[in-house]
């Protein structure tokens, strides 16, 4: 494995960070109203579109891991709710509610890391301006 750039050891950091907040989230939620197996159970599925990409992406900092993040994320989550879900129901019927906030969490998170992307580029920029 190659050394990390500054940047990439400071977006590492930030997105292990962020991925433990969405963990912590989890629980919180979990120890109150309840995710799993409730009408909240929605919400399980957007946080793990929104968070799961984010461990990935702390695994190196660098855009190609947070791009297998999602594509592993998305698989997971749509291989799951389309095909293995199915298998112990005697009618296929997806969860659309539970694919759809999946799909959303997945967008948000794109949104959050182009967003900490774009901080990145205006340090860069301000960082060049400065000298």
């Amino acid at each position: 494995m190659s050394r990390l750039t500054p940047q990439e050891r400071k977006t590492s950091l930030a997105a292990f960070l962020f991925f433990a907040a969405g963990c912590c989230l989890v629980v919180l939620l979990l120890a109150t109203i309840g995710l799993y197996y409730t009408r909240h159970y929605f919400v399980a599925h957007f946080l793990l579109g929104l968070f799961l990409p984010f461990l990935f992406y702390s695994m190196g900092g660098m855009p190609l891991t947070f791009w297998i993040g999602m594509l592993v994320t998305a698989i997971f989550h749509f291989g799951y709710e389309l095909w293995e879900d199915q298998l112990t129901r005697p009618v296929y019927t997806p969860d659309w509610d539970q694919i759809a906030s999946g799909g959303v969490g997945l967008i948000a998170a794109w949104l959050v890391y182009s967003m900490w992307n774009r901080f990145l580029d205006q340090q860069r920029f301000q960082g060049s301006t400065e000298q």
